[in-house]
């Protein structure tokens, strides 16, 4: 199978094949996998030209809230104490995000400075979150891989139930580009 690269791709509607959707996957196995303190630069200008660039607005905001309904309590004939809890609710809404594009077992955005990559059952809400992002340089060279790193804040409303927490985005540097 023969790679071909191609120059940064500005065409977010363009569909991406999937031959390209399986050379994405396999060079960003490499750049995650293979070596723990360095990444092949060949490969992450490979995935930046094959992904198309999306224009992202330059604040990106998640909202995500969890409920849950009353429950009730008592006791049943033959059995003892039961509780039942109502199912739990989960709103998730976003804004500012472009398109993702899905190859493998990731989902990639480009942003055109850097290459947001995330596990697909994964994102920034997750108890263990799993995202990366290949940072470039002004001139187009890669420079490093970060993880996601959040930090969790809690405020608790005095006298009631309920809680507020706020999850903010932060990146830490893993890799550097070889």
């Amino acid at each position: 199978m023969a790679i071909m690269t191609s120059p940064p791709n500005s065409d977010p509607a363009r569909p991406l094949s999937i031959d390209d959707r399986l050379v994405v996957a396999a060079a960003l196995d490499r750049i995650l996998y293979d070596d723990p303190e360095r990444f092949a630069a060949e490969d992450a200008r490979l995935v930046r030209g094959i992904i198309p660039n999306a224009r992202t607005s330059w604040l990106r905001l998640g909202f995500r809230a969890e409920s849950r309904g009353p429950g009730m309590s008592g006791q049943a004939a033959g059995v003892g104490q039961v509780d039942m809890q109502d199912e739990k609710r989960v709103v998730e809404k976003g804004m500012g995000e472009g398109p993702l594009w899905r190859c493998g077992q990731y989902k990639i955005s480009n942003h055109g400075t850097d290459l947001e990559v995330w596990q697909v059952m994964s994102d920034e809400f997750a108890e263990e979150p799993k995202g990366a992002r290949l940072e470039f340089g002004p001139t187009g060279e890669p420079r490093a891989l970060s993880f996601f790193q959040p930090r969790d804040i809690e405020l608790r409303i005095p006298f009631t139930k309920y809680a507020i927490g706020v999850r903010l985005g932060g990146w830490q540097e893993w890799k550097r580009a070889a």
